[in-house]
């Protein structure tokens, strides 16, 4: 087992900060959208510092600090928008150094492992599933929670190599704390630590042990997250459980499919078992035996799983959620299954190629791969221009979906673009008669029509 560890003077790769910055020039335009209106822009608690901390004991209070921070600054969705992309470049950053630690076939050297952790970087850097994430103001939660949580995790692991490693530890415990602070689910990020091979000591697992303790009882009882663990949905324990493994896969599948990103997916809400349910079940569990039974041979394949499922686990397990799926929770776990892709095609190379056009055919590689999420990336920066082209590339992707439609004409509503506003309020209700709030948006428009 061996670990794709640092030369002393490494190169970093900065062309890839630049490509990834270049990918997101055109989401700095773009505008607020959805929920940003009900977490920012109609939020009068993140419009002011003062009232920042007013509300400090509420849900994610460093989350909505940073927003508070980006409101008082005056450059409106722009300055969201600069910030949000400076996260992901950091992250970027961190990932590069952390991944120095990942897991790799044995018998591999520095070079193979220096392969892998580039492909790895392309892509999580440029996949434009990121941008739900990056370009989605909201969705700073997952880019943010990620800043602290690689910084922690890399803190760790480099403590036993520093002169103070108890400052490191304690840096690494700050940086999960502020992680937890920003997005809730962060408490599982310490779980990740066991994964990276001889890294974790019986006091470091009762440090962490006691950090989860210390960091979820105040969840439960100053932040107010009852209501989000209680609050009851339209479906049971084993309704959710169906319904979010099957979100899991769609996920899944959203990697392969950079063409067809969507902010509001159609899911269905399982009630039982199925035949596609089964298979899925199958999937899993054979994909978890195998890393299981050959941890020793393939450590990267059981750290890549495990990664993904853990940081899954939190959002997609036991408690409902108003949405199945959001892409931007693959922000952070999709990092495990961007590993073991890396790996099965660097191994791929290394056997079929010998050292010199192996460097020249996986350049060519990365250089492609690197291209096309610009270019994904960019397609997809450019639905996020205006309410009305995120909403229709909404439809195009979810056409049988009530709340997209409404959401399409409530934007058309907004520009003047009444007929078009009116045709996607009767297609709402032509998929759900039942949408109150359709219908409603429908009669306040034929309302301003007839009296203007």
């Amino acid at each position: 087992m061996t670990t794709a560890s640092l030369p002393a003077r490494e190169v970093w790769p900065l062309w890839l900060l630049a490509a990834t910055a270049l990918a997101y020039l055109d989401a700095l335009p773009a505008a607020f959208q959805f929920d940003d209106y009900n977490i920012i822009v109609d939020n009068p608690n993140v419009h002011s510092l003062a009232a920042w901390w007013g509300q400090v004991w509420s849900l994610r209070p460093l989350l909505k600090l940073g927003y508070a921070l980006n409101w008082s600054s005056g450059f409106g969705a722009f300055g969201f928008h600069v910030v949000n992309l400076t996260l992901h470049l950091a992250n970027v950053a961190l990932l590069w150094r952390l991944s120095a630690h990942f897991p790799l076939p044995t018998g591999w050297n520095r070079e193979q492992g220096r392969l892998a952790r580039l492909l790895l970087l392309v892509l999580f850097a440029l996949h434009p599933i990121q941008t739900e994430a990056v370009t989605y103001v909201s969705g700073r939660s997952m880019s943010q929670m990620a800043l602290f949580s690689l910084a922690g995790l890399l803190c760790w692991l480099e403590a036993a190599a520093r002169a103070r490693p108890w400052r490191w530890r304690g840096a690494a415990l700050l940086c999960f704390t502020a992680a937890v602070l920003s997005k809730e689910v962060a408490l599982v990020v310490p779980l990740l630590l066991p994964l990276f091979p001889g890294r974790v000591s019986r006091r470091d697992a009762f440090r962490l042990v006691g950090f989860l303790i210390a960091a979820g009882l105040p969840l439960l009882l100053a932040f107010g997250y009852q209501r989000l663990l209680t609050e009851p949905l339209a479906r049971d324990l084993s309704g959710n459980l169906a319904s979010e493994l099957n979100a899991v896969f769609y996920l899944l599948g959203q990697l392969v499919r950079p063409h067809a990103l969507n902010i509001d997916p159609d899911l269905p809400e399982l009630r039982g078992f199925s035949p596609l349910l089964g298979l899925q079940l199958g999937l899993l569990a054979g994909a978890a035996a195998l890393a299981w039974s050959r941890w020793r041979q393939w450590p990267w394949l059981g750290f890549g799983l495990a990664w993904f499922i853990l940081l899954l686990v939190p959002t997609h397990s036991l408690i409902p959620r108003l949405d199945l799926a959001s892409e931007r929770h693959l922000y952070l776990a999709g990092i495990g299954v961007y590993w073991m892709a890396a790996v099965v095609v660097v191994g791929w190379f290394s056997a079929t190629a010998s050292p010199l056009p192996i460097r020249h055919a996986f350049s060519g590689l990365l250089l492609l791969l690197t291209l096309a999420g610009m270019g994904f990336t960019a397609a997809r920066n450019a639905d996020y221009q205006n309410e009305i082209s995120l909403w229709q590339a909404t439809v195009t992707q979810s056409p049988g979906k009530a709340r997209a439609w409404n959401n399409l004409g409530y934007a058309r509503r907004l520009a003047g673009q009444f007929p078009e506003a009116r045709a996607a309020f009767v297609e709402s209700l032509r998929h759900d008669p039942g949408y109150r709030r359709a219908r409603a948006n429908l009669r306040e428009l034929d309302t301003l029509a007839t009296h203007p």
